[in-house]
């Protein structure tokens, strides 16, 4: 690896590690602050909604930035960097300007802006999917994800420190500007931002511009099939086992998102604790999160199915979701009977992530009239995600949790029981698996007789449809070439680095792994690649010998 290669890489380590900091100091803090300015519930669960909505909105902008200005970096980031400094200074103001509609819509529209920045810094992925080989980058996503703990780590000590802010800052000589640990988190944020930019500006190098040309075009297949057409998606979406894995990509993060959302508000009115004692229960579930890496990664080496590791994942689910509405309870209350569902949340997404990815790539890589449609139905896998980002919190804070002064009124309940969607939700996506692999015959467990040899025998039966089968063959060459194309684009493989990765109000939880089914299958496309790489040289070789003669 080039010695400028290895510097970029180290500035996005430290890249990484400042913004996970960032992030636990940021996310337990912010109710706090909205009530602060007169805010409430609603108000919070809008102000975490809008972060999403902004990296949504902007994250195809900063895509289309870099592919139309020649792979360059340093312009997006920037801009990106810059959209951080003015949302964090707007998130800073809000706490001088008028308590109730100014104060709490100036937080709203901070943090919206911090989000439109935050989707510029996911060009992160797309520097390392262009620069780095692809047999390295498995290894460099799982640093980068590995070195996300230290950061959330680091977060404890940091609250720490800024708990103890509390000054006045003279402006004029009858004005002065007060800083408490809620509005400081602004200027921080803001002077991060600033050092993130001086760190990328003098680090980071530009990958060369790609010149290769896709297998398709070399090939002379270059035509719409490889734009997914609207009726290719609808149609692919109409397959069980397409859209049960996006339904489960989906309600997952919604499940996240109660948590991410209520934790705060809850130990605040429950345990009267502050952001300090909630950054430190995140480095705990930093350190579940590793934890339950580590198990997930030997499940997979060990080659267990996709139906388990997503079963035990909704089941975990079904378990914590139980716990947290009915031992979130005011009159019980405790720091274990609190953090056990949490932690337990925590073990989920190790489970559920990656099996759930090579699940939905197994049904989409087995179908190859849908070939043109892969990179598409990987995009709108990570949208179900996105989706649930928005409209989880508003739900969350709107129907879920409690008004703290009704909490002893009626009943000692720190949420309402519509949090019990958490467990109902997954209950029922037990059941889907349970349908698909029993009913519909996926037989990924092997109990269900096995039709594998029936199919191989009536393929190769001769009949009137033998002149169909050869079609279909001759095309299969061709769908190989277009799968090829989009698994290795930069934005097939962002797309994927992105679905395994979740953040709701800085509880960040990451898992670069692989299941072995996707290790093997996209083993296999990358020796395609190579194959169909080493016909086109030959084939252009021969074309010059022609030439010559």
């Amino acid at each position: 690896m080039e010695r400028s290669i290895q510097i970029s890489l180290a500035a996005f380590l430290l890249f990484i590690v400042l913004e996970n900091v960032i992030g636990t100091i940021t996310g337990p803090s912010l109710i706090f602050y909205i009530e602060s300015v007169g805010g409430s519930n609603e108000d919070y669960g809008l102000t975490t909604s809008s972060v999403c909505l902004g990296m949504t909105l902007m994250m195809f902008y900063f895509g289309k930035w870099v592919d139309s200005n020649g792979n360059k970096y340093q312009a997006p980031l920037r801009f990106a960097f810059i959209l951080g400094i003015i949302g964090s200074i707007i998130y800073f103001v809000a706490s001088i300007l008028p308590t109730g509609f100014w104060g709490v819509n100036a937080i709203l529209v901070g943090r919206f802006v911090q989000g439109m920045g935050a989707a510029g810094k996911t060009l992160a992925k797309s520097w390392i999917a262009t620069a780095i080989p692809y047999e390295q980058q498995k290894t460099v996503f799982a640093a980068l994800s590995m070195i996300s703990i230290v950061g959330q780590a680091i977060g404890p000590l940091m609250n720490t420190l800024v708990a103890e802010i509390h000054m006045e800052v003279p402006i004029t000589s009858s004005y002065s500007i007060s800083l408490n640990p809620y509005n400081s988190v602004g200027l921080l944020v803001a002077f991060n931002e600033v050092l993130l930019w001086v760190i990328i500006a003098l680090l980071l190098q530009d990958p060369p511009p790609k010149k290769e040309k896709s297998l398709s075009s070399a090939t002379g297949e270059d035509e719409p099939a490889t734009e997914a057409g609207m009726y290719d998606i609808l149609n692919a979406m109409t397959h069980f086992d397409i859209f049960f894995p996006l339904v489960q990509r989906f309600v997952t993060i919604a499940n996240f998102v109660l948590y991410g959302v209520a934790v705060s508000p809850v130990a605040a009115h429950m345990l009267n604790w502050s952001p300090v004692e909630i950054s430190n229960l995140s480095a705990v579930q930093s350190v579940f999160s590793f934890v339950g890496m580590g198990t997930t990664l030997v499940l997979s080496i060990i080659k267990t199915s996709d139906f388990v590791m997503i079963f035990i994942g909704n089941g975990i689910f079904m378990i914590a979701g139980l716990m947290t509405y009915f031992d979130w309870r005011a009159d019980t209350a405790t720091a274990i009977s609190f953090s056990i569902p949490l932690i337990l949340m925590t073990l989920v997404y190790p489970f559920t992530s990656p099996a759930n990815q090579s699940s939905f790539n197994k049904a989409v890589f087995s179908r190859p009239e849908i070939a043109g449609s892969i990179g598409v139905l990987q995009s709108i896998y990570t949208q179900a995600a996105t989706i649930a980002g928005i409209v989880g919190p508003p739900f969350v804070t709107s129907y879920v949790l409690r008004d703290p002064k009704d909490i002893s009124l009626s009943s000692p309940y720190a949420l309402s029981p519509w949090a019990l969607y958490v467990p109902i939700s997954s209950f029922l996506l037990i059941l889907g698996l349970l349908y698909e692999e029993f009913v519909m015959g996926k037989n990924e467990l092997g109990l269900l007789p096995d039709k594998t040899k029936e199919a191989a025998e009536d393929e190769a039966s001769p009949d009137e449809t033998s002149k169909l089968v050869a079609d279909k063959k001759r095309k299969s060459t061709r769908r190989s070439v277009v799968e090829i194309d989009q698994v290795f684009s930069r934005k097939y493989e962002v797309d994927r680095r992105m679905s395994s990765e979740i953040s709701i109000n800085g509880i960040g939880i990451v898992n670069p792994f692989e299941t072995a089914n996707d290790a093997e299958l996209m083993k296999k496309l990358s020796h395609d690649k190579r194959e169909w790489e080493h016909l086109l040289a030959l084939d252009e070789e021969m074309d010059d010998m022609e030439m010559e003669e």
